[in-house]
């Protein structure tokens, strides 16, 4: 609750890449076609084949948008014109329940993961914090891109297959799920089968194979709706938006733009102030230090977080626009993110464990470890919200963004200042401000526009905290009866 109340609080508005899937959308419900032709002035990320122009963008976003917009749409008369006003009411509706509900909901997947690999309920419920506010899942969660869902779709596919390995049933319902899911991943973002391919061998290796059909019979789904898809918008199943996309960047490379790795974009891409996965959010560092504390226990599942991470970490320096274009740090790794988090999750069990010790020195380390965890989750969740809150397409023109544009917008309470609107013209500058806050709609402004969430943050906070102090250890896994785990 306390996630969802600050994802649905904010209306971002339009820009080219939203605009683009959006359009799709529309096309579909109100032109029953998937052609943008009637849409397509207001993005500039589309395709054109045949004289007709598409969205350039994997669909699988869009299509969770079409049953809200069309509830929206047919339940208001089907307006025709459809005015800017009620349109952006529209977006917002279609955004919150195609984007920010999945998000919440993998929240809470996250901290289950967490508590799989031995966490606490405290380090769970921190777990599924750090993520949804902590890092670029929080801005991503409000936006219409497929980032953020098909990292939803990832990890919660992968935290049921973890809960099996640790002792639940691997029912036909679950692994059908888990099928739909790592399918439905692809259909959000194509480049996440490097995360979607090693779950699917670990779940192979946990489930067996011969059971692993119903996952694949799951995937049915999904995968033939992208394929028909595919082959209906672009004239084959295996032919993909970028082939026809206006931009050239796509077609370069081995594929879809990709290169060989380099390394100055590497260290750019994790610490540097443009875009710096680090830079922005410092405290996904103790991934690294947490797969250490967690490998000798859970070494299966940090291979796969590992692979998960590094995997996008590589490609991610191995593609010309690494910054992710208009973005508050480099977007194409938001699918890795909660795989980043649950390795992290090994460093609160070591502070935990080692705040207990009856070693002195140990203790003091464990103490001074806790502030620095503590200090740079602050400072994530920090420059996360800023961000979401003034505008999360940041302008590729600044160079430190968070110096120069975010934390100065911020402080002089300049917060949902983007003009780019969801219908708008793309060739023409931006208008009156057409990105809006639920504080906004009550007649606030500046800083007061944000003090109702303040209060709903707050309260669930509470509410949270007085769950976490009832709370009933969960019956031991395998590995915790046997030493392994913690409860």
């Amino acid at each position: 609750m306390l996630l969802l109340g600050v994802y649905a609080y904010f209306y971002q508005a339009g820009g080219w890449n939203q605009n683009s899937r959006f359009d799709l959308v529309r096309a579909v419900v109100e032109d029953h076609a998937l052609q943008i032709d009637r849409f397509e002035a207001n993005t500039g990320d589309d395709a054109r084949r045949d004289g007709h122009y598409y969205s350039d963008k994997a669909p699988g976003a869009a299509w969770l948008c079409i049953p809200p917009y069309a509830a929206a749409y047919y339940l208001s008369g089907a307006p025709d014109p459809v005015a800017p006003g009620w349109l952006a009411w529209a977006a917002w509706f279609s955004i919150v329940l195609a984007v920010g509900v999945p998000s919440a909901i993998a929240a809470v997947f996250v901290g289950r993961l967490a508590g799989a690999l031995g966490a606490a309920p405290w380090g769970r419920a921190l777990a599924s914090l750090g993520w949804g506010l902590g890092t670029m899942a929080l801005p991503y969660a409000t936006l219409l891109y497929g980032n953020q869902l098909a990292a939803s779709s990832l990890v919660i596919a992968f935290a049921l297959l973890v809960e099996v390995r640790r002792g639940a049933a691997p029912t036909r319902t679950r692994l059908l799920v888990i099928g739909a899911l790592l399918a439905f991943s692809g259909a959000c973002e194509y480049t996440v089968a490097l995360i979607a391919a090693p779950i699917a061998v670990y779940g192979g290796l946990v489930v067996g194979w011969r059971r692993a059909a119903w996952a694949i019979l799951g995937g049915v789904v999904p995968a033939a709706a992208l394929l028909g898809y595919h082959a209906a918008a672009f004239g084959g199943p295996f032919t993909f938006p970028y082939d026809y996309s206006v931009w050239d960047t796509p077609r370069t490379g081995w594929f879809m733009g990709i290169h060989a790795p380099s390394a100055q974009v590497l260290a750019l891409l994790l610490v540097g102030p443009y875009r710096g996965l680090l830079y922005s959010t410092p405290w996904l560092v103790f991934a690294v230090p947490g797969a250490i504390s967690l490998a000798r226990r859970h070494r299966a599942e940090v291979a796969v977080c590992a692979c998960a991470v590094l995997g996008f970490v590589v490609f991610n320096a191995s593609i010309p626009p690494w910054g992710g274009g208009w973005a508050p740090g480099p977007r194409y790794l938001v699918p890795m993110l909660p795989f980043a988090v649950a390795l992290a999750c090994g460093v609160f069990g070591w502070i935990a464990s080692a705040l207990r010790s009856p070693s002195r020195p140990r203790r003091a380390v464990a103490l001074g470890g806790a502030v620095v965890v503590s200090l740079t989750l602050v400072v994530s969740v920090a420059n996360m919200f800023a961000a979401t809150a003034v505008r999360p397409e940041v302008d590729i023109r600044w160079n430190r963004p968070y110096e120069e544009f975010v934390w100065p917008s911020f402080r002089s309470g300049l917060v949902s200042v983007s003009t780019q609107s969801i219908d708008m013209d793309a060739n023409l500058p931006g208008g009156p401000r057409a990105a809006w806050n639920l504080g906004m709609k009550l007649g606030l402004d500046g800083h007061a526009s944000l003090v109702p969430l303040y209060a709903w943050i707050l309260a669930c906070a509470a509410w949270l905290a007085i769950a976490l102090r009832r709370a009933v250890p969960v019956t031991p896994s395998r590995d915790a009866a046997s030493g392994e785990g913690g409860t």
